[in-house]
């Protein structure tokens, strides 16, 4: 099998790196003394860089998961109380044989209702937004 340029390419942020295994490592500085032209094109990108270590401590893990949990549990509410207002306002009341408005009696509830909703969907979908960084 012959290893074109698009594979060697495909290899080096791997090896630039630094954590390509040692037979990437050969194959790519072999293909690298075959195309001198390539290889001065990587030299000006930079070379393999040092590993590093990046030893966090706990309390920023646990920050970060408490944080996490209570942007769930926001969401989570408000999502409940936005589908709670949303459906009180197209709500029905039974009496008398009849079905009737729940908001003919008092259209001005019925306002109040619809704007928590609004504000309720605004809430979930801002902490939806926040979470998504999270991929939860």
């Amino acid at each position: 099998m012959k290893i074109t340029r698009d594979v060697i390419t495909d290899l080096l942020p791997v090896y630039l790196s630094g954590e390509a295994s040692a037979d990437t490592r050969t194959l790519i500085e072999e293909f690298l003394t075959e195309n001198p032209e390539f290889a001065e094109l990587i030299a000006e990108q930079g070379k393999p860089l040092e590993k590093t270590n990046i030893n966090l401590p706990k309390e920023n893990e646990m920050k970060t998961l408490e944080n996490t949990k209570s942007l769930l549990r926001k969401r989570s509410l408000y999502l409940a109380f936005a589908i709670f207002f949303s459906l009180f306002t197209v709500s029905f009341k039974f009496g008398a044989g009849e079905a009737q408005w729940m908001w003919a009696d008092s259209p001005i509830v019925a306002v109040v209702c619809l704007i928590v909703g609004v504000v309720m969907w605004v809430g979930y979908t801002r902490t939806n937004r926040g979470l998504n960084g999270s991929g939860l």
